[in-house]
């Protein structure tokens, strides 16, 4: 007598195949450029604010500059001299993800070229600024103000 249905082993077998298709398909897609680039311009925001208490805390001035494809640190010595800050590891150079750069810097309404530093002052009162993160299609813009508090939000895409 023949029985209609599958085993139990059919079953195993085929949920296998199913979990190896459905793992090779994630791998390949990853993230997402919005989700990559809205991690990092958050993650950079936070960064700066804990540069601004930094500067605040310690006496000294500390400062972020960018080439367009990564970050550093910089503070400040007691000869005005600046040295690359990367004693603590949150403040350490940092390679962007591939793909993403720093598309464009403002100090106090000025565009300001890459490589020219962003400072923080130990008096807690800064030059606001703005830069603009993007990978791909997405980008996202970081505003910070006079107090030095960060903000990161995307930016909408023009409409056709």
């Amino acid at each position: 007598m023949r029985r209609n249905g599958f085993t139990l082993i059919e079953i195993l077998v085929t949920l296998g195949i199913v979990a190896i298709v459905l793992g090779v398909a994630v791998v390949r897609l990853g993230e997402s450029d919005g989700r990559v680039v809205a991690r990092e311009a958050q993650r950079l925001a936070l960064l700066l604010d804990d540069a601004r208490d930094e500067a605040i805390n310690g006496g000294r001035a500390l400062a972020w500059s960018s080439d367009g494809r990564g970050y550093q640190f910089w503070l400040q010595d007691e000869q005005n001299n600046w040295q690359v800050y990367a004693t603590q590891d949150e403040f350490r150079p940092r390679t962007l993800p591939e793909g993403m750069q720093v598309q464009h810097q403002q100090v106090s309404l000025r565009d300001q070229p890459l490589g020219e530093r962003i400072v923080f002052e130990p008096s807690g009162v800064n030059q606001p600024f703005h830069m603009e993160l993007l990978l791909g299609e997405q980008q996202w813009r970081l505003d910070g103000d006079v107090m030095g508090q960060v903000s990161a939000s995307a930016v909408e895409a023009a409409h056709d």
